[in-house]
C-alpha cells in the first residue's frame, strides 16, 4: 500500500491547526437528549494481518472512545470474508467522526498496541439521519475518497527495539569465502512459567524454559513469537526489517531465512516487544552455499543470543560472539548497533488528527529563517545575536514563513535555544580581574539560571578571545539560551518553527562532535522536549529535524502528531562525514527517511548544487525536501532552489535575502484567507449575498 498522498482541496488550507470539536446539527425532537441508533460499521481490509492483529475502529464519540486508542473498539470478522463490521450506538442526528485502525492486543497484559491506522487529515464522518448507503460495504480500510493514507503507530505501552546491521558488522577466524551473510532476528520470552509440568509440582523448572530449542527455530519460519500464533509462553513481539536500499526502504515483515547483509548493506531490525525485560533475542546467521540449486535453501552458518540485559541503555554498540551452528564453537564475532524506543509518559495522545506526513501541495519555496535572522558569529556585520527571541522575531517580521532554530538541554533538563554543544565561561582568578581568563566546558553541564546569569561566551568568542557586542544586548529578547517555552510563548502563532533538536553524534575518526560521550539517556532527553512543545505549541505549525538518524525515529515514534525531516551533510567538502552512513548523502538519507515514515529531509545544498537531480530521488518517494547552507545566502541561488521544487529553504538574512512582497507568513495568509471562507458560508446561510459586504436591498439601490 502506498502509505504517503499530499492532501488536496481547498479545505486543507489550515491543516496544522487542532481539529474541530463542533458538530453539524440537525433538527431533533429532544435537543436536550439526542436520539441514538445502533449503526452499523462495515468494512473491508484488503490487506494482510498477523493472526494477532485485528481490526478496530476509533471516533469521536463517547462510545467509539472520544479518540483515545486505548478505548477503541474491536470489530468483528465475517467467517469467510475479508469483512469487518461492529453495531455502535451513535447520535442519530449529529455528526460522527472515525476512523480504522490495526491494533493488537497482549492477552497477558492487556495492552493495546496500534500496529496502524488511517492517517487522513480529515477523519472519514457520518450523520445516520441523513445517510443512505448504496450498498452494505462502501468503506475499504485505509482508502477514502480515492486517496489511500495508513501509517505506522506510535509506541503507546511497548518497547520499539532497534538492532543495526551496519559497516560491514562480521568478523570470522577463519575464511569465509566471501560469502554473502543473511540475518534473522527473533524476539524470545525468558519467562519462567509459574505452573508446574506435566509431571506435577515437583518437575525442575528447567524442563519448563521457554526459549525454544534452536533445531526449532531455523529455516522453517516456525519462530515461537505470540505474533505467529504460537502459545502464551512465548515472546509477545511484532518482527520487521528495514532494508535500506532502493527498492525496498521500508519496514516488512523479515524473509524467511533472514535479510542479506553484505559489507555494504545497511540492514535495520525493527522488533516490537511486549514485556521489554523479559525478551532476549536470537540473532540466525545464514548462508548459501555456492554450488546449491535455485531454490535449494540457505544452511544455517551460526547464532547468538542478545539478552536483555545487554541493552542497559537507549542506545548502544554490541560485539557479541557468532557460536557455529553445528559445533557450538565461536567462529567469528559480530558488531550490532542498537535502540530503544519507549513511549512518553509525559503527553497525552489521541487519534484526532495527525500532521506526521502532512505537506499542503500549495506550500513550496517557503523562506525559513536560519536561527532566525542568521548566524551571528561567522561574520562581523550582524546586529543581532542568533537563536534569540529577537532574532526570530526580527526574521518573523521581514516575511519568515517559518524560523529554524536549535533546541537542546540544560544540566537541569530545561530545553534551552542554543546551536553550539561548547561554550566558554568567564573566569575571575583570585587577584586578577582579567577578562580573558576563559573555562571552555559543554553547554549542557550549567543549568539554565546558570547559563543566565553568568558571563558566558560564544565559542568564536572564546577561541578569538574577542567579546562581541550587539544591539541592545542587555535586554531580555536579546539574551541566549531563551528557554523553549519562552520562544513558543514570543513568537506569532502564525509562523511556523522547525526546530532542530541537538544531538552530538559520532565522527568517521571516531571522536565526537561535542569532545564529550553521552551522560544522558536519549529517551529521557527527546521526553523534555516533546514535553515542552506539547504542553505549548497550540495550532502551531511545527516540523522537528535533527542530524541523527535514531533521534529523529525516536521522534516519529515517541508521538503521532508533528512531523519529523532528516537533516543530512550529504557529500561534502566543508564538513567531516559521520560514522553513521545513513547523512552522509542524499541517497541514503532518503531511503532511510522513507522506512521510518519520516516527512522528509533537509538536505545540505552544496550537495543539492553538485547534482540538483537528487531533488526528483527525494519527492519521487514522496518526500518533502528542505535545504540549508551557507549556499543559501544569495538571492540567485534562492531563487533557483525555489525553481527546483523544493519546498523550503533556509537561509541568514531574512530581511536582505527575501523577494516577498507582503511580508506575512503564508500560514497567516490562508488561515485569514479560509477565515473569509468561514464568513461567506455564514453570510450565504443567512440569506444575505457576499459582495464587498454589501446586503442584496442596498445593491439594489
Amino acid at each position: 500500500m502506498q502509505r504517503w498522498f499530499f492532501a488536496d482541496g481547498a479545505d486543507d488550507c489550515d491543516a496544522m491547526a487542532a481539529p474541530s470539536s463542533s458538530t453539524t446539527s440537525m433538527a431533533v425532537f429532544q435537543p436536550d437528549i439526542p436520539i441514538h441508533v445502533n449503526w452499523k460499521f462495515y468494512v473491508m481490509m484488503n490487506h494482510d494481518i498477523a493472526p494477532n492483529e485485528r481490526l478496530a475502529i476509533v471516533g469521536s464519540t463517547e462510545s467509539l472512545g472520544n479518540w483515545q486508542f486505548s478505548e477503541c473498539k474491536i470489530m468483528m470478522k465475517e467467517d469467510d470474508t475479508n469483512a469487518w463490521y461492529i453495531y455502535v450506538s451513535i447520535p442519530r442526528d449529529t455528526r460522527t467522526e472515525y476512523r480504522y485502525l490495526v491494533v493488537a492486543v497482549d492477552p497477558t497484559a492487556e495492552k493495546t498496541i496500534v500496529r496502524h491506522w488511517e492517517t487522513y487529515l480529515k477523519p472519514r464522518h457520518i450523520v445516520p439521519g441523513v445517510c443512505s448507503k448504496t450498498r452494505e460495504c462502501d468503506e475499504v480500510y485505509g482508502s477514502f475518497n480515492g486517496i489511500e493514507k495508513v501509517d505506522r503507530g506510535w509506541v503507546t505501552a511497548e518497547t520499539i527495539v532497534q538492532l543495526k546491521f551496519f559497516n560491514a558488522p562480521f568478523t570470522w577466524k577463519q575464511r569465509m569465502k566471501r560469502r554473502l551473510i543473511y540475518v534473522k532476528v527473533t524476539p524470545m520470552n525468558l519467562t519462567i512459567p509459574t505452573g508446574g509440568g506435566a509431571g506435577g509440582g515437583g518437575g525442575s523448572t528447567c524442563d519448563h524454559h521457554t526459549i525454544s530449542p534452536l533445531e526449532d527455530s531455523l529455516s522453517n519460519d516456525t519462530h515461537d513469537t505470540r505474533e505467529n500464533g504460537a502459545d502464551l509462553s512465548t515472546a509477545f513481539a511484532f518482527n520487521e526489517v528495514a532494508v535500506l536500499h532502493r527498492d525496498e526502504s521500508q519496514i516488512q515483515l523479515q524473509p524467511q531465512f533472514g535479510s542479506a547483509c553484505g559489507p555494504d548493506d545497511m540492514v535495520i531490525f525493527h522488533l516490537t516487544i511486549g514485556d521489554f525485560d523479559s525478551t532476549a533475542y536470537l540473532i540466525d546467521l545464514y548462508a548459501y552455499s555456492s554450488k546449491a540449486a535455485m531454490d535449494e535453501p540457505p544452511y544455517h552458518l551460526g547464532y547468538q543470543y542478545v539478552l536483555p540485559n545487554l541493552l542497559k541503555r537507549s542506545d548502544g554498540n554490541l560485539e557479541v560472539p557468532i557460536t557455529c551452528a553445528t559445533r557450538h564453537r565461536p567462529m567469528g564475532m559480530m558488531q550490532i548497533g542498537y535502540l530503544l524506543i519507549k513511549p512518553t509518559k509525559c503527553i497525552k495522545l489521541d487519534m484526532a488528527v495527525t500532521y506526521t506526513r502532512y505537506w499542503n501541495p500549495k506550500w513550496t519555496g517557503l523562506d525559513v529563517g536560519h536561527r532566525g535572522s542568521g548566524t551571528s558569529f561567522k561574520t562581523k556585520d550582524s546586529v543581532i545575536r542568533e537563536n534569540t527571541i529577537t532574532s526570530l522575531k526580527n526574521a518573523v517580521e521581514h516575511g519568515a514563513d517559518m524560523v529554524e532554530f536549535d533546541v537542546q538541554l540544560s544540566k537541569d533538563l530545561v530545553p534551552v535555544v542554543y546551536h553550539d554543544f561548547m561554550i566558554y565561561v568567564s573566569l575571575k582568578a583570585k587577584g586578577s580581574c582579567n577578562p580573558h581568563d576563559f573555562l571552555e566546558l559543554p553547554m549542557r553541564e550549567l543549568t539554565v539560571d546558570q547559563l543566565n546569569n553568568l558571563k558566558v561566551y560564544h565559542t568564536a568568542e572564546g577561541r578569538t578571545r574577542e567579546e562581541r557586542c550587539f544591539h541592545n544586548d542587555d535586554l531580555l529578547e536579546h539574551q541566549p539560551f531563551p528557554r523553549l517555552a519562552d520562544v513558543l510563548d514570543a513568537i506569532d502563532s502564525h509562523v511556523g518553527f522547525n526546530i532542530e533538536v541537538k544531538w552530538s553524534q559520532r565522527l568517521n575518526d571516531g571522536s565526537m562532535e561535542e569532545q564529550f560521550e553521552h551522560t544522558i539517556d536519549r529517551n529521557l532527553y527527546v521526553d523534555c522536549i516533546l514535553n515542552v512543545v506539547f504542553r505549548k505549541a497550540g495550532h502551531r505549525r511545527i516540523v522537528f529535524s535533527c542530524f541523527d538518524p535514531d533521534i529523529c525515529t525516536m521522534l516519529r515514534f515517541k508521538q503521532n502528531r508533528y512531523p519529523v525531516m532528516f537533516l543530512t551533510i550529504g557529500e561534502s567538502t566543508r564538513y567531516q562525514k559521520y560514522l553513521d552512513p545513513r547523512g552522509n548523502s542524499i541517497e541514503m538519507a532518503v531511503y532511510n527517511s522513507r522506512a521510518m515514515e519520516l516527512l522528509g529531509i533537509v538536505a545540505h545544498s552544496e550537495d543539492l548544487l553538485r547534482d540538483p537531480t537528487q531533488v526528483n530521488l527525494a519527492k519521487s518517494r514522496g518526500l518533502i525536501v528542505f535545504c540549508w547552507g551557507d549556499d543559501n545566502n544569495n538571492k540567485d541561488t534562492i531563487k533557483f532552489l525555489k525553481d527546483l521544487g523544493l519546498h523550503a529553504i533556509i537561509y541568514d538574512k531574512m530581511d536582505v535575502l527575501t523577494s516577498k512582497e507582503v511580508k506575512q507568513s503564508v500560514f497567516l495568509l490562508q488561515a485569514r484567507e479560509s477565515q473569509n471562507e468561514i464568513l461567506k458560508l455564514q453570510a450565504l446561510e443567512m440569506g444575505t449575498l457576499w459582495h464587498d459586504n454589501i446586503p442584496v436591498k442596498q445593491q439594489k439601490q
